[in-house]
């Protein structure tokens, strides 16, 4: 069993391994073997194996994703497992805010390393990657640096009213995520609560895995680049 969750760019083990030994087997390169790393030389097989099934564009940048992973699984003999490890049921997400956090950018550096260190995401990803993206930059425009910051007006702010006086589908913390989004890209060992900094983090750091594969992807998260929605 592969799981899709761990076959991410800067990610080290089993499971990279099984998709470099797959790749390797059909004839695409990875210099350095099946050293269980997912690095550029990974990467860039992967999209050749992409671009072998068909897929373009972004579709075919490297960054597995359930169609061709499967595929892969079933050309190598490995099954997939494509949800998330940590995810919880919407149901189980709690709503209680913090105390006594200050809104400042050391403090939310601090919490971007924990998550980073939960999920296995590069320690780059809280400091800045090669073109500045960044959990720093996503999170100050998403909420400013305040952890108990709730979005009442667009267009996820929808469902019953919760425990903190907004309704269910608002967007949440740091990052902002809404309960749905944070439920299935929960970190394993983190809180249920939304408002947690940790638990908040690591599902938008999942989030972003899932969708772009990589933070630098992430027109948010860039500060050279105008603020857009994630």
């Amino acid at each position: 069993m592969v799981a899709l969750s761990n076959v991410r760019l800067g990610k080290h083990n089993d499971d990279v391994r099984a998709l470099q030994l797959a790749l390797i087997d059909l004839g695409f390169s990875i210099p350095a073997g099946a050293t269980g790393f997912f690095g550029d030389e990974t990467k860039s097989a992967y999209a050749a194996w992409q671009h072998k099934l068909g897929f373009t564009g972004a579709d075919a940048d490297g960054f597995p994703g359930c169609s061709s992973l499967t595929k892969l699984g079933t050309r190598a003999g490995f099954s997939v497992d494509c949800r998330h490890p940590g995810a919880i049921a919407k149901s189980s997400v709690r709503f209680s805010k913090n105390s006594g956090i200050p809104n400042d950018k050391d403090t939310v550096r601090t919490f971007a390393e924990q998550a980073c260190a939960k999920t296995g995401a590069p320690p780059s990803w809280g400091t800045g990657v090669s073109n500045g993206a960044s959990l720093l930059t996503l999170i100050q425009r998403e909420s400013s640096f305040w952890s108990n910051a709730v979005n009442v007006r667009d267009m996820n702010a929808t469902g019953p009213v919760q425990s903190d006086g907004a309704k269910l589908n608002c967007s949440r913390g740091y990052a902002q995520v809404i309960p749905g989004t944070f439920a299935a890209n929960h970190q394993e060992g983190t809180s249920n609560q939304i408002y947690d900094p940790v638990a908040n983090i690591a599902a938008a750091i999942n989030y972003i895995w899932g969708r772009y594969g990589d933070i630098s992807r992430v027109q948010q998260a860039n500060p050279h680049l105008p603020p857009h929605p994630y």
